[in-house]
């Protein structure tokens, strides 16, 4: 064989290899990040929780969902291009709080491997966290995901592998941070690949949380969802530095007292469209109506 023609032949397998890379791992992989606070780190007791939804550009819509023989709840929607709705974040009317994350850190091929639907099989079946944590079956089922959920008394953050190994943590006074890798010393070895904006947004998220020592109330956290430190694909509000890449499309919040009505905070950001903000008290009037009587708030992004 020539040079030349070893050259194009090596050429072509680096070609090759560099494909299969990009598959198992795509530019632009979904993500998200989350964070929440229970008991003395919640401003008033209760709990916070937050989820910025991040990916590539689609619309997002808020929804009140009334499953039959189920319980009713509020949920941001995400509807990609062809695709299936789902709901990604969600507070139904016992106070149950659920969020998830996409587990980028395991290979494309096997992102998909096992039931779906969590979100809502959890926002309709369940009133509390311990009630839906004691469903180990419907946990373990699930394609690999992370999910932070949230009542009035506890906080909770799971972590879905391949194969169906899960790994919980709970507290009822403390805080939680999650982006899109394994964090349990038990299940690291999913990690095939740890991103770098994973990586960089844990840790400011953790800064942003550890160096806030009083209480959290809704305003602290909707100041660390619209941080911006790291760039547009590094940061915990994500712009993208090009119109196809992954960016923030909403945030979520809801704090749940220990006694009395939750209260929700949404900014969508959906591609095109004017950002619209929402902060609402989930009392009766919600469960019995629809979002398009919500206000959005006057003059705030």
């Amino acid at each position: 064989m020539t040079k030349t023609g070893v050259f194009i032949a090596r050429t072509s397998w680096g070609i090759l290899i560099l494909l299969l890379l990009l598959e198992a791992f795509p530019v632009g992989a979904s993500a998200c990040t989350c964070w929440s606070a229970a008991g003395e780190r919640a401003l008033g007791g209760g709990t916070i929780l937050a989820k910025n939804r991040d990916w590539e550009p689609q619309r997002d819509e808020l929804k009140v969902v009334a499953p039959p023989g189920g319980l009713r709840y509020v949920a941001l929607v995400a509807i990609p291009d062809g695709g299936k709705r789902r709901v990604v974040a969600g507070v139904n009317e016992k106070g149950l709080a659920v969020v998830s994350l996409s587990a980028s850190s395991v290979p494309k091929k096997d992102r998909t491997i096992g039931a779906g639907g969590l979100n809502e099989k959890l926002l309709a079946g369940f009133d509390s966290v311990d009630a839906a944590l004691g469903r180990k079956e419907l946990l373990s089922a699930h394609r690999p995901a992370f999910l932070m959920l949230a009542d009035g008394k506890r906080i909770a953050e799971v972590e879905i592998a391949p194969r169906g190994d899960v790994a919980v943590r709970v507290t009822d006074n403390g805080t939680l941070c999650h982006t899109n890798h394994y964090l349990d010393p038990k299940l690291v070895w999913a990690n095939s690949k740890i991103g770098k904006s994973s990586a960089r947004r844990l840790d400011r998220i953790r800064e942003l949380v550890g160096g806030h020592p009083s209480p959290f109330g809704m305003e602290d956290f909707i100041a660390f969802s619209d941080d911006r430190h790291d760039g547009p694909d590094e940061s915990i509000w994500r712009t993208g530095s090009t119109p196809e890449k992954t960016r923030t499309l909403a945030g979520w919040i809801v704090a749940v007292p220990r006694n009395g009505v939750p209260s929700l905070y949404v900014k969508l950001a959906n591609p095109g469209e004017k950002e619209r903000t929402y902060k609402v008290k989930l009392d009766q009037t919600v469960w019995s109506g629809s979002v398009d009587a919500w206000a959005p708030v006057p003059g705030r992004p």
